[in-house]
């Protein structure tokens, strides 16, 4: 007579134990990847939301809202403040118009002016789905915090953090390196600057003579309360730079983003980190320093809303001459997009 087994070896155990290991070592990836497909998709479905209030509100006012706009009447006068950013005057047409009627537009989002001014700061620290890319890294609802003291106005304010930015020109190194060394003409972007430090250009959609499919406006950037070089977060560029870094929807700052490019990842030394604050041919995903490159944690590039309400994905790898291209508006460039 023979006994019946009951049970496996502890060998037989070990191999299906490895088996698993390898088929879900073999999974893994590819859930992740889905995982990011959908982040990414949603992330562009935000970008098309904001292309078409953007173009709602052309259609509406005949002309964009500013980039960004700061009048002191009163010269330094910090009381006399007031301004504001694209991403505010598009809430009515993201079906937000009843945060947009609460804000007082006779004053700032600033902690110094006063009740009315904490109140409309309070406004901006609102929670914005549409204007957080689910990629980031930073928590949601995560709070910005932005201070001028540095450049001589004493204020501070507050925002949910964004993840996308205007597009409002060219500039520097990135300039020269994309026109090979003459980067003359308009190098404005499509959203303009308008109050003290603004040129006060017309901000209407036939100016942009380079094509609407051919022109973005608005850019993602990792936003909220870190600097990151590559996806590196870097301590001593973050206590050095992010309270000027326009990380918030709502923050002026968010508005004023002249490309003037950035030095590679590869080229960044983690205990030297300083010379990285040079300016250089890096347009996409080097840092999202704010007026250095766009920047994303998208694998291999990052999104874009251009002017006529598309959405299209840019590489990392896309050549500067290309990126200056399709920010400018009215420069006058000819090239094939990507």
């Amino acid at each position: 007579m023979t006994r019946k087994r009951l049970g496996f070896t502890l060998v037989e155990l070990l191999v299906v134990i490895a088996i698993i290991g390898i088929l879900v070592g073999l999974l893994l990836p590819a859930v992740q990847a889905a995982r990011e497909a959908a982040r990414r998709m949603q992330c562009s479905n935000n970008l098309k939301q904001i292309g078409l209030a953007l173009l709602n509100y052309e259609s509406t006012h005949k002309t964009y809202p500013m980039a960004w706009w700061l009048t002191i009447p009163g010269g330094t006068n910090v009381a006399a403040t007031n301004g504001r950013e694209w991403g505010f005057d598009i809430l009515p047409y993201l079906e937000q118009g009843n945060l947009y009627n609460q804000y007082d537009q006779r004053y700032p989002a600033l902690n110094e002016l006063g009740p009315i001014a904490q109140a409309n700061v309070a406004l901006m620290k609102t929670p914005m789905d549409f204007y957080n890319c689910p990629s980031a890294p930073h928590a949601k609802g995560e709070i910005y915090k932005g201070d001028a003291s540095g450049a001589g106005l004493p204020v501070t304010w507050e925002a949910s953090a964004s993840d996308y930015i205007a597009t409002t020109g060219v500039r520097g190194a990135f300039a020269r390196v994309a026109y090979a060394g003459n980067p003359g003409g308009s190098r404005h972007g499509v959203l303009q600057v308008w109050g003290v430090f603004g040129s006060n250009r017309s901000g209407k959609i036939a100016t942009v003579i380079d094509g609407t499919s051919n022109t973005i406006i608005i850019g993602e950037r990792t936003g909220g309360a870190q600097i990151y070089v590559g996806t590196q977060p870097v301590g001593a560029l973050t206590n050095l730079l992010v309270s000027t870094n326009g990380g918030g929807w709502g923050d002026v700052l968010n508005g004023e983003n002249w490309i003037s490019g950035a030095l590679y990842p590869s080229a960044f030394d983690p205990n030297n980190p300083m010379p990285y604050l040079q300016e250089g041919p890096c347009g996409i995903n080097c840092t999202n320093i704010r007026g250095r490159s766009f920047h994303s944690f998208h694998t291999g590039g990052a999104q874009f809303a251009l002017a006529d309400g598309s959405v299209q994905f840019l590489s990392e790898n896309t050549d500067a001459f290309i990126i200056a291209a399709m920010i400018t508006r009215e420069k006058g460039e000819v090239v094939q997009l990507p």
